[in-house]
């Protein structure tokens, strides 16, 4: 022990040196809040593809996982201007609601591997426009055929309507 109340002293100086670190850290985080999420990112799964949807699609495939890498969630968040992690997450849930209540296919499709689906999420009161690609076994990491999200963005109510009156949109049917 340090004479004199000493000890008292360094205790608290101690605790100002991690009070300081702490604000600067707090400091740091607000002046950069992007840096977090995007760092924090890997690819992530989202859902499925139900089989009625893939049967729907006319494919023969037993790959229903959905995953969204790295890149395309990095590219959400700079599109959206994305502030934190839990921005970040918010947006994957909205892809997941969207995912798991595809409605439509919108035409026209420009590649037999990909696919602009177009989901609800009822969080948001909203459709999403999914492009989800299906990447054959022959050429992916796993070795078995996947699917990845390749973008995805709002589809607003005049949108929506004017795919519909042209025909652009394909119900699919759940129970097929």
């Amino acid at each position: 022990m340090l004479p004199g109340g000493s000890s008292v002293f360094i205790a608290s100086t101690d605790h100002a040196a991690h009070h300081a670190a702490a604000h600067a850290a707090v400091q740091a985080a607000l002046a950069f809040p992007r840096n977090a999420a995007i760092l924090e990112l890997a690819d992530r799964y989202l859902g499925e593809l139900s089989k009625p949807v893939l049967t729907a699609l006319g494919l023969r495939t037993t790959a229903q996982r959905v995953l969204i890498s790295a890149a395309q969630q990095r590219h959400a968040i700079d599109r959206r201007a994305v502030a934190s992690k839990p921005d970040a997450d918010l947006v994957a849930l909205r892809l997941t609601e969207a995912l798991s209540n595809v409605q439509y296919h919108l035409l026209p499709q420009k590649n037999a591997r990909t696919f602009a689906l177009v989901g609800y999420t009822p969080s948001a009161e909203r459709h999403l426009v999914l492009v989800v690609k299906l990447v054959s076994a022959v050429n992916a990491q796993t070795k078995e055929d996947e699917w990845w999200v390749q973008t995805a963005h709002p589809f607003g109510e005049k949108n929506f309507r004017q795919a519909q009156e042209a025909g652009r949109l394909v119900w699919l049917d759940p129970e097929v």
